[in-house]
């Protein structure tokens, strides 16, 4: 029977067990938690359009612009060859003098938006066109200013000059093998700049907007994508035993990998609604059958029990033997019952079936009278610290008795004679206190986590003393049926205290007036 004890069939009241804290699930959109799946995804995939996009916008707009300087460029160095033929023309055929002739091709070639002019060496001006008296180098101040810009324009590059925009380029004017001058040509392109700008301007608001326009789409996708996961997180949150075998996650369209995960998903909740049911089945047989047991034991058990202590008051001609033999068994019978009704109420515990009769209950009187009566079955030292006021708790004070009774005996047990064992009173706004202190050997802190296990005692002393390893279960339990904790602190060589903390009011009578 201890074999099945052992194997954890008592659980825990339903109504009184701790519950179990689950953070809840962010209420920000998961696309805003900079740590979640779609966040990332989502910043990733917009990170590469964005540099896709742009990258392709920039490329043409390289392009395009290339070309169009391309095309000037061969315009330019078309116009510079004609105006050295018709130099050479001037002068051989028409015999004009230098000046006369480059003035003349220059002007046969120049327009309002092509200027043209050949200077010497030193800087002096030979011939321009449009003339410098005309308004477009009024606008540009003079040739002089626009040579030092142009110097060195060759291949034909592209100059900003108060708002206006120039392909120019220089190269020597050279009339046979003769070295005329230095000509410079520059060809107004602002408004072909300023198309080529509002193409620009279009292509950004337009990569822009798609970029914005792909990153939403793709925010919807990764959601509705993601959105069995966010499922799975919320079934896993508000899952219980009780609801395995209805909790089934319905995924529809999703991507192959999520369906795949929603699919093992169903099954292991399967798998684990199969296994809850078989462990409630056998749990139920075994609780039965240790409730049946105990109650069939405990009958006979006390009918011996009787029959050994009315032996004894009676049995006047026992030998010292005899005598001694029947009290060590009336002792066991005691001990056996006990055991079995701390069984039993184990069982009630986890069956809920135990009834909590709640009440304000001053503690100072009660703790008290557990003393009184510890005292009378182990005559040791107990103290008993509180203050002068009384403190009162929402309890059931018979099940708090039987609480205290099991932890200053468990006190006893494992701290030397004669140190004392010491119960200490206080409260907070919304708690009492009870703390249980002795001063045995103490507790290792890697054993102090499993010291509310059932059927668990810590040592070889500990089984000598006679107990059973319920004690602290019993209390465990009882302490969380009545809306409570109990917490231990031990320290290896000075003791062990066991802290009770139970509400000084009611759920349901928030001002404590019952």
């Amino acid at each position: 029977m201890g074999r099945i004890f052992e194997r954890g069939i008592f659980r825990r009241n339903r109504s009184t067990a701790p519950e179990v804290s689950i953070a809840p699930t962010s209420p920000r959109p998961h696309w805003l938690d900079l740590r979640s799946l779609q966040f990332q995804l989502s910043l990733s995939l917009a990170t590469l359009i964005a540099l896709g996009l742009s990258g392709a916008a920039l490329w043409t707009t390289y392009k395009v612009q290339q070309i169009l300087i391309d095309s000037h460029k061969d315009s330019i160095v078309d116009i510079g060859d004609r105006i050295a033929e018709d130099v050479k023309l001037y002068e051989q055929m028409e015999m004009m003098p230098l000046e006369e002739s480059l003035q003349r091709a220059l002007e046969n070639r120049a327009s309002q938006k092509l200027l043209l002019w050949v200077q010497q060496e030193n800087g002096t001006l030979i011939a321009a066109a449009p003339h410098a008296s005309d308004a477009v180098w009024a606008r540009l101040n003079s040739p002089h200013t626009l040579a030092a810009m142009f110097e060195n324009a060759l291949p034909p590059r592209i100059f900003s000059l108060k708002d206006q925009d120039f392909v120019a380029c220089n190269s020597p004017l050279r009339v046979g093998t003769q070295f005329k001058g230095d000509l410079f040509i520059a060809q107004d392109i602002t408004e072909d700049q300023q198309r080529f700008e509002a193409v620009v301007h279009t292509q950004v608001a337009t990569t822009l907007s798609a970029i914005l326009l792909m990153t939403l789409g793709m925010i919807y996708y990764l959601s509705r994508s993601l959105k069995p996961l966010q499922d799975i997180c919320r079934m896993t949150q508000n899952i219980c035993a009780e609801d395995l075998e209805q909790s089934q996650l319905p995924i529809q369209r999703a991507p192959t990998e999520i369906q795949q995960l929603a699919d093992m998903f169903n099954l292991m909740i399967s798998r684990l609604s199969g296994s809850w049911k078989q462990e409630q089945r056998a749990s139920a047989r075994q609780r039965q059958f240790v409730s049946n047991v105990s109650h069939e034991l405990r009958t006979p058990l006390t009918v011996v029990r009787g029959y050994l202590q009315s032996t004894l008051r009676r049995g006047d001609n026992l030998s010292a033997g005899q005598r001694e033999a029947l009290s060590i068994a009336a002792t066991e019978a005691d001990h056996t019952i006990q055991v079995l009704q701390d069984l039993l109420d184990l069982a009630r515990a986890d069956d809920g079936y135990i009834p909590y009769r709640m009440d304000y209950v001053i503690l100072n009187d009660l703790v008290q009278q557990v003393l009184n009566r510890v005292k009378k079955v182990k005559p040791r030292p107990l103290l008993l610290e509180a203050s002068d006021d009384l403190i009162t708790a929402y309890t059931d004070e018979s099940r708090l008795k039987q609480v205290l009774v099991n932890l200053v005996d468990n006190a006893l047990k494992y701290s030397p004679d004669p140190e004392p064992v010491t119960v200490k009173l206080s409260q907070s706004e919304n708690q009492a206190i009870i703390e249980v202190s002795d001063r045995g050997s103490g507790i290792p802190p890697d054993l102090q986590r499993r010291i509310f296990e059932r059927f668990y005692r810590i040592d070889e002393a500990r089984t000598r003393s006679g107990g059973t390893g319920l004690g602290l279960s019993i209390v465990k339990t009882f302490v969380e049926g009545m809306q409570g904790q109990v917490f231990l602190t031990s320290t290896v060589g000075k003791g062990s205290t066991f802290t009770v903390q139970l509400p000084r009011l009611s759920k349901h009578d928030p001002q404590g007036t019952g």
